[in-house]
């Protein structure tokens, strides 16, 4: 279905079959970018939004639409580095915390933004793609442009340090 909107957006500059296409990726999507963040959802919509409009823009280049969520993602991932590029060149007033919104989410949805912190911006995007989305290492290596070696590397050092902090977590059972 989603492949047949695009044609129609594409050859036709249907803009419903656009909304629709946003419609069909749009939760996917901010939930990619949400973990991306580690949990600053005003930032996850800004990456979000920014990618669909490039999407938007750029939709006619796409020579492969069956791959239109692997483009997507790699279109966020792109944007993501270049906000986190941009707010490491900010002075910090004061270290803060991301503080996890309650918007109904659930409460292992929250654990996981948390969690997202500890990782590397890297470590985010490949643990997202693999486990989130289920995404393989190969194609993971395809949409975020990175040599299949450190994707396998990023997602083993970002498991394993989910498994630290949950062990480091854990009370005594005495």
């Amino acid at each position: 279905m989603l492949a047949k909107l695009i044609s129609k957006f594409t050859q036709q500059n249907d803009q419903q079959a656009f909304a629709e296409i946003v419609k069909a990726c749009q939760s996917e999507l901010r939930g990619y970018c949400r973990r991306l963040t580690a949990g600053d959802f005003a930032l996850a919509d800004d990456i979000a939004q920014e990618s669909l409009i490039i999407a938007y823009q750029q939709l006619g280049n796409l020579k492969n639409i069956n791959a239109f969520k692997t483009w997507i993602y790699r279109i966020a991932y792109r944007n993501f580095l270049n906000q986190i590029a941009k707010i490491k060149e900010r002075p910090l007033a004061n270290e803060q915390q991301i503080e996890i919104e309650s918007r109904d989410n659930s409460e292992n949805e929250k654990l996981v933004m948390q969690l997202m912190q500890y990782l590397s911006e890297e470590q985010r995007a490949v643990i997202t793609l693999n486990l989130t989305l289920g995404y393989g290492h190969q194609e993971i290596s395809s949409i975020l442009d990175m040599p299949l070696g450190t994707v396998k590397s990023h997602c083993k050092r970002g498991k394993d340090k989910f498994n630290v902090i949950e062990m480091s977590s854990m009370q005594p059972l005495y």
